[in-house]
């Protein structure tokens, strides 16, 4: 559990935000790569999670399609420019 907090802490500024913290280009890799995963059984939150180390039962679980996923994690995860 105190892992859970920790992460928290790691993700969000002062203000309570999230911190963007992924790049684009770490973004565009990793959707790449989902497509070996994806054959693998693997859904695109949880892949997504996985490969950054984040705990988001939201997206990990996600029933909403790729689409939805992108722009979650657009806006909750990506760095902007």
């Amino acid at each position: 559990m105190e892992k859970v907090f920790d992460q928290i802490v790691d993700f969000v500024n002062s203000n309570g935000d999230p911190q963007l913290i992924i790049s684009q280009e770490d973004f565009d890799i990793w959707r790449q790569d989902y497509i070996w995963e994806a054959l693998h059984g693997q859904r695109y939150g949880q892949s997504f999670c996985n490969r950054f180390g984040i705990t988001d039962n939201h997206l990990y679980y996600n029933n909403g399609g790729i689409e939805w996923a992108n722009e979650y994690i657009k806006k909750t995860y990506l760095a902007r420019p």
